[in-house]
């Protein structure tokens, strides 16, 4: 289910850590990223590779909102709706991002290109309203940036 190179992260993971736990949070990251989401069958996997109950892996998983129980498209974009965004306009930025690309906000494209999402905070609240690009943090949200994002 997962690339060598993940299940080697894995058990290099599992190797320097004393409890089997600490290895779940890179599981769920690793098998996010390559399957696109964490459902049942991702579940019952991660569970018997850690020796972990499907319970305490789908309660991690299910924590973390960046870990999703649908495939997501192949990029995400996740438009921060704490409170610093929500005051500098997230809520606007993430219409116009849905309109744009043609998404219900917190929906994906159906050809499955792209995934809004909204998120709590991102932690980058200097830069409000934020967003995040898969991995790269972008901000402040304005027209311009925006769509220069939507063209790319």
């Amino acid at each position: 289910m997962l690339s060598d190179e993940a299940l080697r992260e894995i058990e290099a993971c599992k190797a320097e850590e004393s409890r089997k736990q600490h290895a779940l949070l890179t599981a769920l990251r690793l098998t996010q990223a390559e399957r696109r989401h964490v459902g049942p069958q991702e579940v019952l996997y991660i569970a018997d590779l850690l020796d972990l109950s499907p319970a305490t892996v789908e309660g991690v998983a299910r924590f973390y909102d960046q870990i999703t129980k649908e495939p997501t498209g192949n990029r995400v974009l996740s438009i921060c709706r704490g409170i610093s965004c929500y005051l500098c306009g997230a809520d606007g930025a993430a219409r116009e991002a849905a309109a744009a690309l043609g998404v219900d906000q917190g929906g994906s494209q159906a050809e499955g290109r792209v995934t809004i999402r909204h998120v709590e905070c991102i932690g980058d609240c200097d830069h409000a309203p934020a967003a995040m690009l898969d991995s790269t943090f972008i901000g402040p949200l304005d027209p311009a940036s925006l769509s220069a994002l939507i063209e790319r």
